[in-house]
């Protein structure tokens, strides 16, 4: 074979390997935004962030695979949201395919909200479980809201019943809620939320891939 006709199979090999690698990519970019989107549409629905007010800019994203979650990936990603008067910062994690903690930093301002927040720290959470059950469909979430009414928010403490446990931590920052699933005593998944300066601060939802570490 002579020299031309060895560049001219070179250069087809590499023509073809390029087309493959750039096929692969709309792929990829796809599930980054589907991911991304999903953030924007929790905090419209659930934090009720009125996203239109603000100029949106997804900063990066970056997919791990940590030891702990035994091979399951985990996309991690942060947006800025910016008006004339309230900047936001929002962090996320994905893990198992599934919106499982978030964190809202208040940069300058207030939140810009699609409807009046309460300054009850009993109605924040209950509303946002709340909302957070229709966003899922998930009615196993009522049992959370039921918890609500029978501890004070106000203080540290714990309630359980049945085989749902509820942990009320309060500080000078902020108000933590936390719902653990209960098995033979142990805790197991569920779902926590926090507020800062009656603001939503925090969100994690373990349960998705806690199944399935522990099947």
């Amino acid at each position: 074979m002579n020299p031309w006709t060895k560049r001219l199979c070179l250069l087809l090999v590499l023509v073809v390997v390029s087309a493959a690698l750039f096929a692969c990519l709309p792929a990829v970019q796809l599930a980054e935004t589907s991911e991304a989107d999903e953030v924007l549409l929790f905090l419209e629905e659930v934090v009720r962030i009125d996203v239109a007010k603000y100029d949106v800019t997804l900063l990066g994203t970056s997919v791990t695979y940590p030891e702990w979650l035994d091979g399951l990936a985990q996309v991690t990603g942060k947006y800025s949201l910016e008006s004339e008067t309230s900047k936001l910062d929002v962090l996320f994690k994905f893990r198992n395919g599934t919106l499982s903690w978030c964190l809202m930093r208040v940069i300058e301002g207030s939140p810009h909200y699609t409807e009046l927040q309460s300054t009850s720290i009993h109605d924040l959470a209950d509303g946002f479980i709340q909302r957070y059950q229709d966003y899922l469909g998930d009615a196993d979430l009522e049992a959370m809201r039921s918890l609500l009414d029978v501890v004070d928010v106000t203080e540290n403490s714990t309630k359980t019943v049945d085989n749902l446990k509820l942990t009320v931590s309060v500080s000078s920052f902020s108000s933590c809620f936390d719902w653990r699933c209960t098995l033979d005593g142990a805790d197991c998944g569920g779902v926590d939320i926090s507020f800062h300066n009656g603001h939503f601060y925090a969100f994690g939802d373990d349960r998705s891939y806690y199944q399935v570490l522990t099947a």
